[in-house]
């Protein structure tokens, strides 16, 4: 039996269509429970709407006070990533309801009203996922670092795509040059996203493990690598004829890059702490999702 959970921080995107019918009930069931409600700013005036503004505590936005048990994602897998970065620097365990598409991540469908009362009991797992840092060097500079990155570090070009060559170095050794219209380098939680559309496998997320995937390799030859966890990749030599290069962790914030940048990716000391309570775990997650894919 885990310990027992009590002060959560509600994150919600404001962008999404949430019910927050759906959040006024919960957040009443937690209150009946003797616990302690957070949310952002941001979100106030959602609550207010809803009724349940009365019972929560509002915090600025990105801060984070001391205290805090766990926290509820509400929204989809996109939503969990994003919040990823931010608690995995307070280490603060996360769960989530799928208000999404896919739900990977996010385990805990909308309608399910049951969890809260497991969570308060202990009746729950705690999954620790390896994170990436991200780092652009240019010269002799660091002019920008991404940390830490749950999913995936991609390299690639503009709106139309056009071949790009590049090196890929592990551990100081050359792999190999590649042409192709870009590289993922994925953690086995981001083994299921864009590694996977791109051809790369699936990766159990227990494992200690990185997986290179070539984004539309210009030869027949070239394959998905899968590495240890702890090597140091770069990608560097990096050239495009026509468009610019970006670098584009996690979905978010893509850094153009220049001729001679090099791109250096590694095992963050960071973890992501996601809250389990479905029993199959990762195993029956894939059975479900991929098998709602081939009824598609």
């Amino acid at each position: 039996m885990a310990v027992s959970l009590k002060n959560v921080l509600f994150l919600l995107n404001p962008k999404k269509d949430i019910p927050f019918e759906k959040i006024r009930i919960l957040t009443e069931k937690m209150v009946a429970r003797y616990c302690t409600v957070s949310a952002f700013d941001i979100v106030r005036h959602k609550f207010a709407e809803s009724g349940a503004g009365e019972n929560v505590t509002f915090i600025p936005e990105g801060e984070i006070p001391e205290g805090i048990d766990f926290a509820v994602v509400f929204g989809g897998d996109g939503s969990m990533i994003r919040s990823a970065a931010l608690l995995a620097e307070k280490e603060i365990p996360f769960v989530g309801v799928n208000f999404g598409r896919v739900g990977y991540l996010a385990e805990i469908e909308a309608d399910d009203e049951t969890f809260i009362d497991r969570l308060i009991d202990g009746d729950y797992d705690i999954e620790s996922r390896l994170m990436l840092d991200v780092k652009v060097i240019r010269g002799d500079e660091t002019v920008n670092i991404s940390s830490p990155v749950l999913n995936d570090a991609v390299l690639s070009n503009g709106p139309v795509a056009s071949l790009l060559t590049f090196d890929v170095m592990c551990n100081g050794t050359r792999l190999r040059t590649y042409r192709a219209d870009g590289v993922i380098i994925a953690t086995p939680t981001g083994s299921t996203a864009y590694s996977m559309s791109a051809g790369g496998p699936i990766l159990d997320p227990a494992l200690d493990a990185l997986c290179l995937t070539p984004i539309c390799p210009h030869a027949l030859g070239v394959r998905p690598v899968v590495l240890n966890g702890g090597s140091v990749i770069e990608l560097c030599n990096i050239n495009s004829r026509k468009n610019s290069v970006f670098l584009t962790p996690d979905g978010r914030g893509a850094m153009e890059l220049f001729p001679g940048d090099r791109v250096v990716i590694s095992k963050s000391d960071k973890k992501t702490r996601l809250i389990r309570l479905k029993k199959d775990g990762f195993l029956g997650i894939l059975k479900n999702k991929l098998s709602e894919a081939e009824r598609v």
